[in-house]
């Protein structure tokens, strides 16, 4: 795991960013966090960034970008998911 000063600049250039959806998130995250992200670090920026709630970001964590598995989350599912928070 990463320590908090490692991820809070990307959870604060998120906040700033302009976006369109959660999968624009979701990508924005992956390029700030570069090497450090995962579903792990997303989850922590979702919740920094948006105050996602923790069972809402354990399920955005299996979006199919991390998780190809039979639980995965499209890009839609994660749009619904992350909708609340999202909201301008």
């Amino acid at each position: 795991m990463y320590a908090p000063s490692l991820l809070d600049p990307a959870a604060e250039s998120l906040k700033l960013t302009d976006f369109v959806g959660a999968t624009d998130v979701a990508r924005e995250a992956r390029t700030l966090l570069g090497e450090r992200f995962s579903s792990v670090t997303f989850m922590y920026v979702l919740m920094r960034a948006f105050e996602v709630e923790y069972t809402a970001a354990c399920d955005a964590s299996r979006w199919h970008e991390f998780d190809s598995g039979p639980r995965a989350l499209s890009d839609a599912d994660l749009e619904a998911l992350l909708a609340p928070w999202l909201a301008r």
